[in-house]
């Protein structure tokens, strides 16, 4: 059992210390009072110590959202939330659950990271094409200037307009794509609560971290 938990302790180092503290007291205890003294017998009934740890950090990540939802606050920072589904996509892979319902849920999110994927990507493409055609419009008029003012004129003005109409947009771009992750990150724990279930420890304890 020590060892099992030991090497639980160094797949949890994401967490603080007490955060850690508090999951490896719990799954001590618990294996304790069930008399799971070998390492095997810890995996027969929580699963290896790195699904169990994918499923605790899944579970706190999701808790800290949860948390953040329940204010009214939205501090979540992108990569935050990037790091949320990534915690998500472990644990279910982790998690044993029956093959229809794995290749529905492989399915539908799948098809989720292609539809939002895409449409960041065509947001981004279009801004970057018109920065470019902004510069080279810029780049052609100041060519052009001297021997053809009007014409070098009518570039110079079409370029910076271009080039500070997505100078302007860029917040909204940005703030656009950051709800497109965090609305995929909504989506991901949705999935997360439909497939993983609390393991038999949770259920005896009664302990909550969704």
């Amino acid at each position: 059992m020590n060892d099992y938990i030991e090497e639980l302790k160094a797949l949890l180092a994401q967490l603080g210390p007490e955060e850690r503290n508090d999951v490896l007291d719990f799954y001590t205890e618990y294996l304790q009072d069930g008399k799971f003294v070998t390492y095997n017998d810890c995996v027969r009934e929580l699963g290896t110590p790195r699904q169990l740890a994918r499923k605790v950090l899944a579970d706190y990540s999701i808790k800290n959202l949860n948390a953040t939802a329940q204010t009214g606050s939205r501090v979540h920072k992108p990569k935050e939330d990037v790091k949320t589904i990534w915690l998500i996509v472990l644990a279910v892979l982790s998690t044993p659950i029956t093959i229809p319902l794995a290749i529905v849920a492989i399915a539908v999110f799948s098809a989720v990271i292609v539809a939002a994927g895409g449409l960041m990507v065509a947001m981004i493409s279009v801004f970057f094409a018109v920065i470019l055609s902004g510069l080279v419009a810029i780049g052609t008029g100041l060519g052009v200037v001297g021997g053809h003012f009007w014409v070098g004129v009518f570039y110079l003005g079409a370029g910076l307009f271009a080039v500070g109409l997505i100078m302007l947009l860029s917040p909204a771009l940005k703030g656009t794509i950051d709800g497109i992750i965090h609305g995929f990150t909504l989506f991901s724990k949705w999935m997360y609560d439909k497939l993983v279930t609390k393991n038999r420890a949770e259920k005896h304890g009664g302990r909550q971290q969704k």
